[in-house]
């Protein structure tokens, strides 16, 4: 008799926010709150979802957390504010996803590292896909290229984000080289 692994359940977006299961979705419904878009105002943009967005120190690589309150059902994200601002940015863009994407998995999310951690989960690598489109879209990013630079470090200042995540996105939407 052989043993199978079941695969792991992968419930999707939560019925609450199923309008809004894509970056575009949620840049569509940025923008029509009158929320600046590019570079998109993710604070903000995590306030009108209903979520609380605190800064604290956080011990060593932590970048942030997600949970749900047991008594009142509110969700709280806490960013770690010895972070750069602009990984603080993915950090938020990181936990919405998982608002948006993972809430019927679970109601705790902690994460360690981003990019650097090659043993992430499927929940990880969705969040981290769903930022960098959310903080890069792939219309502005393409035209920021071909209109105002190929840099990587002006794209990054542009959109407020890391130089890595910039490579990660390029590497993504196809563009290849140094400079884009």
């Amino acid at each position: 008799m052989a043993f199978l692994k079941k695969s792991e359940t992968r419930k999707q977006t939560t019925s609450e926010f199923e309008e809004l299961s894509t970056p575009d979705n949620l840049l569509s419904l940025a923008k029509s709150k009158g929320l600046e878009t590019e570079p998109l105002n993710v604070s903000e943009l995590a306030s009108l979802l209903g979520i609380i967005v605190r800064y604290e120190p956080m011990q060593n690589d932590d970048s942030g957390s997600l949970k749900k309150e047991r008594k009142t059902g509110i969700w709280i994200m806490t960013i770690n504010s010895l972070h750069h601002p602009h990984r603080q940015r993915f950090t938020i863009a990181h936990e919405i996803a998982h608002r948006i994407r993972h809430a019927a998995n679970s109601d705790t999310f902690e994460d360690k590292t981003f990019f650097r951690n090659g043993d992430s989960n499927w929940m990880e690598a969705e969040a981290n896909k769903f930022a960098a489109a959310l903080l890069m879209p792939e219309t502005c990013f393409s035209f920021f290229i071909e209109n105002n630079s190929s840099k990587v470090e002006d794209i990054a200042k542009h959109f407020q984000v890391s130089s890595t995540a910039v490579r990660i996105r390029a590497k993504e939407l196809n563009y290849e080289g140094h400079n884009l």
